[in-house]
């Protein structure tokens, strides 16, 4: 207000209104002096100007110290330094931790520029402290001081610490100030609590009602902050049912102990589902002593819950795969024995034996049992075609009316597919063969009217459980959900669902090998599926890792057509040489028993190791190699390398009950490679030694 202007005020108004001034000033000094944080404002020399009452108690200042004592008496260079670059720079500092070298008292410090009211070139520094020594306070919260809600906003105490004079200055207060020009620190703890991933909360004891909740309790829970601070029940109404009552005795410990207290629960969703919750909480100390707050924070741990599900799952499969298979490795070595032997007695039995019917009914149970090894086997193996760009919505579209057409009129199909297209690498066919599979057992339970739903989502994986195992790395990932009303699932009957299992008599026999099968081709997919039990329905969820690349519109790979393959030709050398390298011994007699018996000289040995302590004394060349791929001490495929770097030269049969190796079941094998599966007859033997040693 210019002079010329107060001139025309009448004594009496002027005097009524500094009045005024003078008592709104007073207010305020002692708003601002009953704050407990301790505030201080010092010039650009770090003499201070203006301290509060708590900032006096915290560095034993008197109301008649000098008011232009240094801070270089009571605060370590360090801060002295740090105060000097803000100053320099204008660019504030919170959270700063130093101790007093008086007394060696904890304080955390921030640093605010500020313009000098009487000479706007000029900078002053307002710290705000916060003595520590007397309070233990986590880690994580000492950057958070607003977990429990204070008295006076941080962003307020600036203009209110210069009207604050404990110390007096030179000069008197002006009544009015500007707001600082300096700028905001780059992330205040306002802004850190309300931008952490994670629902920081604070409860009061012993009523364990909130009354504090950051802003991500929404965005997780659905519930606002003042939902959870003016519901009393709140505090286990969030809990699932499931999880309520031990997650109340827990909590009871932590507070009779006063131990810090950490639990992982289910907690309700405002939409009526539950996500996994994992909460780090503990008492806060008052001044006398007695917790009157239990503070908290909760982070969304539903993805991690997730992951280590189906990693138990896909572990607990692939267990019981490889049993199935060692399993059926020894019952084909049974039944090769069982065979070969039947054969030979039913080519040495005349064509008018009675016995001959008999022996045809051993050969027959064989064949039958043998095909349920088969069946065991291709559990363990790669199912899945190789995988091949595909636009996810596209190829779901056609499979849907293949699967309306498989559900009949009783039970309806709704598509909900996402309006963003998804790129996968999968094959289409199977896919198709991955779905039937999910949908029938989905419909199982099933009443007529009632509807099944197929839709697709993406989820990101940022989860890294650091295992090589891990049947989901972090990631894109496209998710078909297929959710049917049905009866829910148990803990066993989930972890079961996709282990291996044979066809039997009941239609739902089927199913369950289907579903088998159709989590192996996943799995080689380089996803996996999971089950879980949601709105009273069953919902499996396929995931598909995403590519990004365009789907390459040339046409699309042809199935191979098989060349036909002209007759074997006859060995051009009908004795020739053979090792058969086999650990069971009814096989390894019969094997030779055959060959010599068609002309062929047959070395044997039970293992890789004797092969090569035999090969080493052996002066005459071998042409062909029989070898069993699983054998003790040294397997079929090392004994085949060790025999290559020792410079011989040989053809080689592979033959085996079961393998882990998939190139030899794909065909993919080096040239004067075979493989034969057992059991086999003794017919395929004898053509299979003919080609490899014709070629």
């Amino acid at each position: 207000m210019e002079r010329t202007d107060l001139d025309q005020w009448r004594a009496r108004e002027v005097a009524r209104l500094l009045a005024l001034v003078e008592t709104q000033r007073r207010y305020y000094q002692e708003i601002v002096a009953s704050i407990p944080v301790g505030l201080m404002v010092l010039s650009a020399n770090l003499s201070i100007l203006l301290a509060n009452r708590a900032a006096r108690k915290i560095f034993g200042l008197q109301a008649g110290d000098s008011p232009h004592r240094r801070m270089d008496t009571i605060l370590p260079t360090s801060l002295l330094d740090r105060i000097e670059e803000v100053l320099k720079t204008g660019v504030a500092a919170t959270g700063v931790g130093v101790e007093t070298t008086r007394d060696k008292r904890r304080l955390r410090v921030g640093i605010l520029a500020i313009r000098n009211w009487d000479e706007e070139a000029a900078q002053e520094a307002l710290l705000t402290i916060e003595d520590l020594t007397s309070v233990e306070v986590p880690t994580w919260l000492q950057t958070v001081p607003q977990v429990v809600p204070q008295t006076v906003p941080q962003v307020a105490l600036p203009a209110l610490v210069v009207e604050t004079t404990v110390i007096e200055p030179a000069s008197p207060p002006t009544p009015i100030i500007e707001a600082p020009s300096a700028p905001r620190p780059a992330v205040s703890a306002s802004e850190f609590v309300d931008n952490v991933d994670a629902i920081i909360w604070a409860a009061e004891l012993p009523s364990m009602n909130f009354v504090f909740a950051s802003p991500q309790a929404e965005k997780l829970l659905g519930f606002a902050p003042e939902h959870w601070t003016s519901h009393p029940s709140f505090w286990l109404d969030r809990v699932n049912n499931a999880d309520r009552d031990w997650v109340a005795r827990s909590y009871q410990r932590a507070i009779e102990s006063g131990a810090p207290h950490s639990c992982e629960f289910q907690a309700n969703t405002r939409g009526g589902g539950s996500l996994w919750l994992r909460e780090y909480s503990r008492l806060l100390p008052a001044a006398e002593g007695q917790p009157r707050y239990m503070i908290g924070v909760a982070v969304d741990v539903t993805e991690r819950r997730m992951l280590e599900d189906q990693l138990v799952q896909a572990e607990r499969v692939e267990a019981v795969s490889r049993l199935a298979s060692r399993m059926a490795h020894d019952l084909n070595n049974a039944l090769m024995i069982l065979t070969g032997y039947s054969e030979e007695l039913l080519t040495a039995l005349p064509a008018g034996s009675t016995m001959r019917a008999d022996v045809q009914e051993i050969l027959t149970a064989t064949e039958r049992v043998g095909g349920l090894t088969s069946q065991l086997l291709s559990f363990a193996r790669r199912q899945g075609q190789p995988a091949a760009e595909i636009e996810l919505e596209s190829a779901l579209r056609k499979i849907s009316l293949r699967l309306d057409a498989l559900l009949g009129t009783h039970v309806g199909l709704d598509l909900r597919l996402s309006t963003e297209p998804n790129r996968v690498r999968a094959d289409a066919t199977q896919l198709e063969n991955v779905l039937t599979a999910i949908v029938e057992r989905a419909r199982q339970g099933m009443h007529a009217g009632e509807r099944m739903a197929l839709q697709t989502s993406r989820l990101e994986i940022r989860e890294d459980l650091r295992r090589p195992n891990a049947p989901l790395q972090p990631g894109s990932y496209a998710v078909i959900s297929i959710i049917a009303p049905s009866q829910p699932l148990d803990g066993e009957g989930k972890a079961a669902l996709f282990e291996c299992s044979l066809p039997g008599k009941e239609p739902w026999d089927d199913v369950a090998a289907t579903l088998s099968r159709a989590y192996g081709i996943v799995r080689q997919w380089s996803g996996d599926i999971s089950v879980s039990n949601a709105y009273a329905a069953s919902e499996f969820r396929i995931f598909l890792p995403r590519v990004d690349a365009p789907v390459d519109v040339a046409a699309g790979p042809t199935a191979a057509v098989a060349e036909p393959q002209a007759p074997t030709p006859e060995p051009t050398t009908p004795l020739a040489t053979i090792l058969v390298v086999e650990d069971e011994a009814g096989i390894r007699a019969l094997v030779r028993k055959i060959l010599r018996r068609q002309g062929y000289q047959v070395l044997e040995a039970a293992n890789g190791q004797d092969a090569l302590a035999l090969l080493r004394d052996q002066a005459q060349r071998v042409e062909l190699l029989i070898t069993d791929v699983l054998m003790p001490q040294m397997g079929g495929r090392e004994l085949v390398e060790r025999l290559q770097t020792q410079g011989h030269d040989m053809k080689v049969l592979y033959v085996s009950g079961y393998t882990d190796d998939t190139t030899i079941y794909s065909g993919d094998v080096p040239a004067g490679t075979a493989f034969l599966q057992k059991p086999f007859t003794l017919g395929s033997l004898l053509d299979k030694v003919k080609e490899v040693l014709a070629k």
